[in-house]
C-alpha cells in the first residue's frame, strides 16, 4: 500500500509540473511581465518612452522656435520699411536674440512665452502704422513684401506643429501616469514644454493669421505681393 501511495504521489506532482509548464508565463504572474495591457496615449499603442518622448519634444520645439524667429524677424523687416523706430522694435529685437541663445526645450519655452508678449506690444505699433496707409518708397516696398513672406513662412511652419503637439501632450499625460514614483518627477519635468506648447501655439497661429491678414490687407493698397499667402489660405481659409 505504501508503494502504490508514493508512486501517485510522484505521478501527481510529475502530471501537475506539466500543466504549470502549459500555462503561459504571464498568466502565472498577473502580466507582471509585460503580457498585461499597457497603458497608452495611442490606441493600441504602447507609451511612448522617455527617449524618444524628449526627441520629438526637442524637434517640436525647435520648429516652433524657428517660427517664432521668422515672425520677429519678418516684423523687424516690415517695421522698417514701415519707418517705425521705436523702443517696442528694440524689444522684439532682444526677444529674437533671447529665443536664439536656448538650447535647453524647458527654457526654450519659457523665452518663446516672453518674445510673444513683447511681440504684441510690437503688433500694438506696427498694425497702427499700417492703418496710416502712406504710400512706400520702392525700396520700402521691397523690404515689406521680404517681411510679409517671411511671415508666411512662420505661420505655416507653426500650423504645421499643432497636431504633432496635441499628439505629444496625451502621449505625455500617458508617460506620467505609467512612471513609477521614483521618476515621476523628472518624467514631469520632461513634459512641461509641450502642456505649455499645446496651450500656446494654437492661439499664436491664429493671432498670426489675424495679423496676416491685416499685413495682406495693407500690401494690396500698396501694390506688394505677398508670396506664399495663397498657402495659407489653402491651409487656413480665406483670410
Amino acid at each position: 500500500m505504501n508503494r502504490i501511495s508514493l508512486k501517485s504521489a510522484i505521478v501527481l506532482v510529475l502530471g501537475g509540473m506539466v500543466v504549470a509548464s502549459q500555462t503561459p508565463t504571464h498568466a502565472q504572474f498577473g502580466g507582471l511581465l509585460g503580457g498585461g495591457k499597457k497603458s497608452s496615449a495611442d490606441k493600441g499603442g504602447a507609451v511612448i518612452s522617455k527617449e524618444d518622448f524628449g526627441k520629438t519634444s526637442g524637434e517640436v520645439t525647435g520648429k516652433v522656435l524657428a517660427a517664432r524667429i521668422a515672425f520677429l524677424d519678418s516684423k523687424a523687416k516690415m517695421m522698417e520699411a514701415l519707418g517705425i523706430k521705436t523702443d517696442s522694435m528694440a524689444k522684439a529685437s532682444e526677444a529674437l536674440q533671447a529665443v536664439k541663445g536656448n538650447a535647453d526645450a524647458g527654457k526654450t519655452v519659457e523665452a518663446l512665452k516672453d518674445s510673444s508678449k513683447v511681440s504684441e506690444e510690437a503688433n500694438k505699433e506696427f498694425e497702427a502704422k499700417m492703418a496710416e496707409s502712406k504710400d512706400l518708397s520702392a525700396e520700402s516696398k521691397a523690404k515689406f513684401a521680404e517681411g510679409g513672406a517671411k511671415f508666411v513662412d512662420g505661420v505655416l511652419l507653426e500650423h504645421a506643429q499643432i497636431g504633432t503637439i496635441k499628439k505629444l501632450a496625451d502621449q505625455g499625460q500617458a508617460l506620467v501616469k505609467s512612471s513609477g514614483l521614483m521618476e515621476k518627477m523628472g518624467v514631469m519635468a520632461l513634459v512641461k514644454p509641450v502642456t505649455t506648447l499645446v496651450t500656446m501655439v494654437p492661439g499664436d497661429v491664429r493671432e498670426g493669421a489675424e495679423t496676416l491678414s491685416k499685413i495682406m490687407k495693407f500690401a494690396k493698397s500698396q501694390n506688394v505681393e505677398i508670396l506664399g499667402a495663397d498657402k495659407v489660405q489653402a491651409k487656413l481659409g480665406a483670410l
